[in-house]
């Protein structure tokens, strides 16, 4: 009786210690089947905002180190659509972190477009005349905010084999 009672624990045992197993490999594959749709949406946010900070770059003269304040709007108005739908794609598939991280790159092009626009429909001209510019590291903020992106998407990608 007491070796049945024995073999009943022991199998117990063995049955709980193989459901906790089986469990922390399904919460394992589960986290590996997101990794690859969430790495892959997450990339192409990141190709985005770095297309849209290379076309404000792009425009950027030279010689005085500025861009005029039109030019900039209508640059960033063209890639606001495929940002807005890859912010979407960052916002679906989470986790919040990522999707908080994303809406700050956004939210930084948004205030660099948004004080842009204002000063260029404002009509404001420097001392030659000639419209308003801007220059320095005016994309300061946007480039902290992409880099925060990348450290929290890490993190969410990030798996036990890493």
């Amino acid at each position: 009786m007491l070796g049945a009672g024995i073999t009943g624990g022991v199998a117990s045992l063995g049955a709980l210690l193989t459901y906790r197993q089986t469990k922390v490999q399904l919460r394992s594959n589960a986290k590996l089947a997101l990794r690859e749709p969430r790495r892959k949406v997450y990339r192409d946010f990141l190709t985005g905002s770095r297309e849209a900070v290379r076309a404000v770059l792009d425009l950027v003269d030279e010689d005085t180190g500025e861009v005029g304040l039109g030019p900039l709007c209508l640059v960033l108005d063209e890639h606001s659509p495929t940002l807005m739908r890859l912010l979407a794609e960052v916002d679906l598939e989470g986790p919040q972190a990522v999707s908080d991280a994303a809406n700050d790159v956004v939210e930084e092009l948004v205030k660099l477009h948004t004080s842009a626009l204002a000063a260029d429909l404002s009509g404001l001209v420097d001392d030659e005349g000639r419209p308003a510019r801007i220059g320095g590291d005016f994309l300061a903020e946007v480039r902290a905010a992409m880099k925060e992106f990348v450290v929290v998407a890490r993190a969410a990608l990030a798996t036990d084999a890493d």
